[in-house]
């Protein structure tokens, strides 16, 4: 026999093993399997909910199955039977191969996110004002200047030499009874009487509904991504008996993005003057507003539009725009029309319209905006044929321009061409222009992308590569990573971490922001530092750790005061791992729980999916001896082999984390009994 007609015999021999092995094993899964998993994996309600789909390789889920099928009685599927039901599993319906062949994908339309939506519509305003994503200077603090007179003013007479300027790192100012601590020649004619102002921008961190206080015993306005004059967050100028109170409001903000902010204050034939200004961030506690976000330069209002809008599909993990209800539609209706009432009310500065501009040019100008507006929108450059034809339906004839203005808004931002912006891409530049501004800001291209799109300059690897990373350099790439932390990490949870004082008197809302601010210090310098590498993620030694920090976790306090990062060595930390903000929130309010971070660790390091416990188990302390450890009740509790089926892969890693107590601090012992932190982890290969 030639070679060839020993590789045909060799390929039929395997093929009849192949069929032979797939009918045992078709065999063994209808005994053994299906009454869980279903006749084709596609689950079992009440039973197992989940379908049997997944990643692993044919050896990883034989191994598996040997260890962990049926359910409570592995023994009954091992050796050559667990390859037989793997190899029939794997090629019927569990590979992506599998699940391809038997589910072709479905073309599906995905609108903007609620979260593109909003940034969508801030951006297309705030283009027309400059590049809304600037990454901020490294000065912080806020601009004050300072008056020595109430009215934000100086005396006349004076010339100037009662009036000053500085940045000032917050505004946590207590006078007492004098005066601000005033430069050599300057000189405030009464210690009852002087008035400052605060502004400059406000770089919000995260997404959401942010609380601002003002605590103070005098006179005071806050205006918050506001610049009208009537348009204050707080209106605090009648004090009253000078005695101390709080003043409150609230403004929802984009991350990303950097705000106007302005704090007026005066004293006035007062006996003590003092003011401070606070924030409650989304999901944080409430601080002093912390220099790293404050900024001394001026800038723009923001639009954020506040229609609420119901919620986007998590069901995959992030949202996604799938959903399309009456409820949404009616969502982005009223967002239009809150953005044409913006538009038109700014519509001189956003048409750059001046006050000398006769009648005809204003309208002309007002027509251009509108061109641009349509086509900023659509992600394009419109021709003039088709944009003519779009503002003569929106603009008719015997409208007034503020009128006209308002309707190409709505049927602007209404459009699918707005709305879904992968089904109606346009072609070639224009739509990698599109496609970089969704992925990396879940926005729309800027002035400079939509310049390289018009000169065709999108069209080579090196040219998209150029673009890609001038973008990431933008504080809405960061905005967006941001984000995935806080999916990845499940950062949601954490805000609202408490802890026994009786065990943890030390643990406090102000110890709790501190830990948030060290992990975001430590995030944005893995990712953005100068010596940013993704692999110290995991691998990292030291902690972001201010005095208060240092205290608590062993190490000696920064000499700044401030935070820095500082190694500490024989705490086997190991990146986001061990940060004690995911280890206290991963724990029980008096104890660890191994569980819990087994689970995490299982999910989102390890990569491997859990499915659900047979039933619920609820974790009792005083069920146990006190005598024993954490890892020895979890070890009794999860004994069973109903429970080893996931147990076995959690508790190991766990247990690797009990050398941190409950709220991250390094320890060796427990009970008065060595820490054991190792553990046997099966990683199914």
């Amino acid at each position: 026999m030639n070679v060839r007609g020993i590789v045909l015999l060799s390929v039929l021999v395997a093929l009849l093993g192949r069929v032979e092995a797939g009918e045992k094993g078709e065999e063994i899964y209808r005994k053994l399997c299906a009454e869980c998993h279903g006749p084709k994996g596609e689950g079992v309600a009440g039973k197992v909910d989940d379908p049997l789909h997944g990643k692993l390789s044919l050896v990883a889920l034989a191994g598996r199955i040997e260890r962990t099928m049926p359910d409570g009685a592995p023994e009954k599927c091992v050796g050559e039977d667990a390859k037989a039901v793997a190899d029939f599993i794997y090629h019927a319906f569990y590979s992506p191969v599998a699940r391809m062949r038997d589910n072709p994908p479905r073309q599906s339309l995905a609108r903007l996110t609620v979260p593109q939506f909003r940034t969508s519509i801030a951006d297309l305003i705030a283009g027309f004002r400059g590049n809304a994503g600037d990454l901020p200077g490294k000065e912080r603090g806020l601009s004050g200047n300072y008056f020595g007179r109430r009215g934000f003013r100086g005396d006349k007479e004076a010339a100037g030499k009662d009036i000053f300027k500085r940045v000032d790192p917050s505004v946590q100012f207590d006078f007492g009874p004098g005066q601000p601590a005033l430069p050599e020649g300057v000189v405030f004619p009464a210690a009852d009487e002087f008035s400052i102002r605060w502004d400059g921008g406000l770089l919000a961190p995260t997404t959401g509904e942010y609380e601002f206080i003002v605590k103070t015993r005098n006179g005071v306005m806050l205006w918050v991504n506001d610049q009208e004059e009537n348009g204050q967050l707080i209106d605090g100028m009648v004090s009253g008996n000078n005695e101390p109170r709080e003043l409150s409001g609230h403004r929802f903000l984009l991350a990303g993005r950097v705000y106007p902010i302005r704090l007026d204050f005066f004293k006035f034939k007062e006996a003590s003057a003092a003011v401070s200004l606070w924030w409650k961030a989304p999901d944080g506690v409430l601080e002093p507003v912390p220099d790293r976000v404050l900024l001394p330069q001026w800038t723009r209002e923001s639009l954020i539009v506040t229609a609420p809008f119901p919620a986007d599909d998590r069901s995959a993990g992030y949202e996604r725009g799938t959903s399309v209800s009456r409820e949404w539609f009616e969502a982005v209706t009223a967002a239009a029309v809150e953005a044409a009432g913006y538009v038109s009310s700014h519509l001189d500065a956003l048409a750059r319209v001046k006050r000398e501009d006769a009648p005809n040019a204003r309208e002309e100008k007002v027509r251009a905006f509108a061109g641009e507006f349509m086509a900023r929108a659509w992600r394009c450059q419109l021709g003039d044929e088709e944009r003519n034809k779009m503002l003569q339906e929106a603009m008719p004839a015997g409208s007034t321009l503020e009128t006209a203005i308002k309707r190409v808004v709505v049927r602007t931002v209404s459009s699918p061409r707005f709305l879904y912006p992968k089904a109606t891409e346009p072609e070639g530049n224009w739509g990698v222009a599109s496609r970089l501004a969704l992925t990396l800001w879940d926005s729309l291209p800027d002035q400079r992308l939509r310049d390289a799109a018009a000169k065709g300059k999108l069209s080579t690897p090196q040219e998209v590569n150029k673009e890609a990373w001038r973008m990431l350099y933008d504080a809405r790439a960061r905005a967006k990573l941001n984000g995935f932390f806080e999916h990845w990490l499940e950062l949601d949870r954490a805000a609202q971490i408490s802890k026994d004082q009786k065990h943890f008197p030390e643990f406090s809302p102000a110890v709790l922001s501190d830990l948030r601010t060290s992990l975001d210090l430590f995030l944005d310098d893995t990712v953005w530092g100068e010596s940013s590498d993704y692999r110290q993620l995991l691998l990292a030694d030291g902690l972001f750790l201010n005095p208060r920090l240092a205290a608590i976790y062993g190490a000696p306090a920064p000499a700044s005061g401030g935070f820095e990062r500082i190694v500490l060595p024989g705490q086997g930390r190991a990146g986001v791992v061990t940060h004690p903000y995911l280890l206290s929130s991963f724990a029980y309010h008096d104890n660890t729980s191994p569980v819990h971070r087994g689970v995490f660790l299982t999910r989102h390091i390890v990569g491997m999916s859990l499915k659900p416990p047979p039933e619920a188990i609820k974790f009792e302390d005083s069920r146990f001896d006190p005598k024993l450890t954490m890892r020895e009740k979890v070890t009794e509790l999860t004994r069973s082999k109903s429970c080893q089926g996931c147990h076995s892969t959690i508790n190991p890693l766990g247990f690797s984390l009990e050398n941190f107590d409950a709220i991250g601090r390094w320890r060796t012992q427990e009970k008065n009994k060595p820490i054991v932190a190792t553990g046997e982890f099966i990683d199914s290969a």
